[in-house]
């Protein structure tokens, strides 16, 4: 005890001199600046903090366009909110619903509203209306405003219109500015318009907000200098007074109006076009710079006083927050002896190297963990999820997932034995092809892998050495699981968002396994010629058509339908064949919806089969298409679901047994175990190994607090045989061991 207060003492001295300096030589040089600053240059730095409000006041009402853009720009592309779909006497409602979606993305709309060209409905948050009954009786407008507003529902080009005082269909009068945005904004030639209402006084509110307690009056006019808001606190000024046209971006100056001077600060927006301006008397500036003289001295007063008392403070109790570290330290590390003999500092420093450990550790674990995303990341693009080549692209590059830049193309390898595909997915890191990349996906069927290859090859010459590339994979295959697969091979295409319908083709392919002999490699685009029936048909499309719906993709079903189509349109048939094709492609769907055994879904069979025109049978197919797709997707969901809840509940009920293992699931359930072990991952967010040590360690918390059992008897009761290595586990995750955790939580 004695050696400590000698220790406190002296750390008493040093910690008051030192917080003295640290405060005393700053706080003197910053006190002569900050009151030189307030005598001489205050009135430049309040002028100043007037353009940086105006600054952000600009900066917000950017944003809020962009905003505005964004949605109309997201409105024009939105499939739910086509005129067709506005228009249709089901999904009108939901389009609307949308709109109701969009205008909460806005903080500044008082009203949305989407008019399509050659139709005289405008569609609001509140239905469909005329567009007498529009601006008669929802919003009431005088008759020239009327007309003008009609008008500038055709424009070409975004723009901003003061509507001026309008009567709500409330009975209440407010001014208002409308937004309109056309759609789709890039065209020459666009076929609707986005309309937004904005009341006046959202602006002056949000100008208010940012200016706080200013004093003056501001203003904001747009590009043609009309008055879009304004805020008036002292004396009215007319728009000539300001003499607008003289007024430039980030001005400060004097101006004289009406016998008085008047200190105007100005900034435009590059953006808007818009000029915001704020009006304040000069006299303000000088009391202002008084009073905040008067204040600053006062406050520097104060704080020199009450830094002194601080630093005096500070180094008398330095020692506390010490001291209470090195008593957790012992805490944490009671079995230590000599801790004991260390000072406090040195302790800490022990406590940060295990800090430093511990976190060489995490980030150890995180790096076991990058296998899993980046598997997740190969089915995702197999599955069709992710469509943007630069969201691809970056999470490749967070993966480290190396693909080449030209063309891309799945192949799909069917085994005989599982255990020989999960042998070639081990080695599939070693095969090594120039200008090409593979990558192995473990499909959720027991028998196929599916292979995701890019190259870097001239277009002219990619046809021929995919072939090549192939012919080695197979062989590559051959030399290492001793078997002789059966490989088929979808399209190449040469953006990375298109890799799933290659594999949806590859899957396609392989459907014509049991009519080649094994070890064939089956080409998609060479189906169609195995079987052509004289008729024009693309045989390849109806395969391709069939898998898309099985795999639950609408986009590729569709555009296959659109394709098949539009080949059928070209083709010089007759009206028998036409219709004899068009039955074989309802027959097609039907026949898929029934092997999924969905035909129920299918709500009118008899219109589609009553078909008046080839766009009529289109149209009606790809609704079809559509909602099948959506049962496909619904059903994995549900089927994902059970599983889930059934190896989330065996692993949950055979967890005390020390034998339980992945292998043992896996054999239980019928799964591979690659795909077993990413499953789980993906469901309880853990691996295997993380998730029954989770269940078992609050197994045995639980019984630690709740029963006087010896802790080795529990630690064997939850399937552990090595008790000191659970009890190092116990410790890292709990900071403290069993006996003590028992101590401290028992009921």
């Amino acid at each position: 005890m004695h050696w400590l207060k000698r220790t406190k003492s002296r750390l008493l001295f040093k910690y008051i001199v030192s917080y003295l300096l640290v405060f005393l030589i700053p706080f003197m040089l910053m006190s002569a600046f900050i009151y030189y600053s307030s005598v001489y240059n205050l009135r430049e730095e309040i002028e100043q903090s007037n353009i940086n409000k105006l600054k952000q006041v600009e900066n917000i009402t950017n944003e809020r366009i962009k905003e505005l853009e964004k949605i109309a720009t997201n409105i024009a592309y939105d499939p739910r909110l086509t005129p067709y779909m506005m228009k249709h006497n089901y999904y009108s409602g939901e389009a609307i619903e949308e709109l109701k979606k969009y205008k909460s993305n806005s903080s500044i709309i008082e009203d949305l509203f989407v008019y399509y060209h050659e139709n005289d409905h405008i569609y609001t948050l509140s239905g469909s209306f005329s567009l007498d009954t529009f601006t008669q009786r929802m919003y009431k407008f005088d008759k020239e405003e009327q007309e003008s507003l009609i008008n500038d529902l055709y424009i070409t080009k975004p723009m901003l219109k003061t509507v001026g005082n309008v009567t709500l269909n409330n009975g209440t009068q407010d001014r208002i500015i409308a937004f309109l945005y056309p759609i789709v904004p890039n065209s020459l030639y666009p076929y609707g318009t986005v309309m937004y209402f904005i009341k006046e006084k959202v602006l002056t509110d949000l100008t208010q907000n940012i200016l706080g307690n200013f004093q003056g009056n501001t203003y904001i006019f747009d590009e043609n200098n009309q008055k879009v808001a304004s805020s008036i606190n002292v004396q009215e000024i007319s728009e000539g007074n300001l003499n607008l046209t003289t007024i430039n971006d980030q001005e400060i100056r004097n101006v004289e109006i009406n016998g008085k001077e008047y200190s105007l600060v100005s900034v435009k927006s590059e953006i808007s076009g818009w000029t915001f301006i704020t009006l304040m008397d000069t006299d303000q500036f000088l009391e202002r710079v008084f009073h905040m003289r008067t204040f600053i001295i006062t406050i520097l007063i104060f704080l020199l006083f009450v830094g002194i008392i601080i630093a005096v403070l500070f180094g008398s109790k330095q020692y506390k927050p010490i001291r209470k570290l090195f008593e957790l330290t012992q805490k944490s590390d009671k079995q230590n002896v000599e801790i004991m003999e260390l000072n406090e500092f040195e302790n800490i420093g022990n406590t940060i190297a295990k800090a430093f450990l511990t976190h060489q550790s995490l980030n150890e674990t995180i790096f076991l963990q990058k296998p899993f995303a980046k598997e997740q990341l190969l089915i995702n693009l197999l599955k069709g999820d992710l469509r943007d080549n630069k969201e691809i692209d970056a999470l490749m590059h967070a993966l480290n997932v190396v693909m080449r830049d030209d063309c891309y193309f799945v192949t799909i390898v069917y085994f005989d034995k599982m255990k020989e595909k999960e042998n070639f997915l081990q080695l599939l890191s070693k095969l090594t092809i120039q200008d090409a990349a593979v990558h192995g996906v473990d499909l959720i069927y027991n028998d196929a892998l599916a292979l995701i290859i890019s190259m870097n090859q001239d277009p002219n010459k990619a046809v021929n050495q995919r072939r090549i590339l192939v012919s080695q994979i197979q062989q590559y295959i051959q030399e290492t699981t001793v078997i002789n697969p059966t490989v088929a091979v979808g399209k190449m295409y040469e953006e990375k968002s298109y890799i799933n319908r290659s594999y949806i083709e590859a899957l396609a392919a392989i459907e014509y396994k049991f009519a080649v002999p094994q070890g064939s490699i089956i080409y998609f685009e060479e189906i169609s010629s195995q079987s052509e029936r004289g008729l024009g048909y693309p045989v390849e499309d109806q395969i391709k058509l069939a898998q898309s719906l099985k795999q639950g993709d609408h986009i590729v079903a569709t555009e296959t339908l659109r394709d098949m189509f539009t080949r059928l349109a070209k083709e010089e048939l007759s009206i028998q064949v036409l219709k004899c094709i068009c039955f074989d492609i309802i027959n097609t769907v039907m026949k898929t919806a029934s092997e999924m055994e969905l035909t129920k879904y299918i709500d009118d069979f008899n219109s589609i089969v009553d078909f008046n025109s080839i766009k009529q049978l289109e149209e009606q197919l790809c609704e079809v298409a559509i909602k099948i797709c959506k049962k496909v997707e619904s059903k994995k969901r549900s089927n994902n679901e059970e599983l889930r809840n059934d190896v989330l509940e065996y692993i949950k009920v055979k967890y005390k047994m020390f034998d339980l293992s992945l292998e043992s699931i896996a054999i239980n359930f019928h799964l591979t175990l690659p795909y077993l072990s990413r499953f789980i991952k993906d469901q309880t967010g853990s691996t295997f190994t993380e998730y029954v040590l989770k269940l078992r360690m609050e197994d045995v918390k639980r019984k630690l607090k709740d029963t006087d059992w010896p802790i080795k008897k529990i630690v064997l009761d939850v399937g552990y045989k090595d008790v000191s290595n659970f009890t190092r586990k116990f410790r890292e995750r709990e900071g403290i061991p069993p006996g003590e955790y028992r101590k401290l939580n028992r009921k």
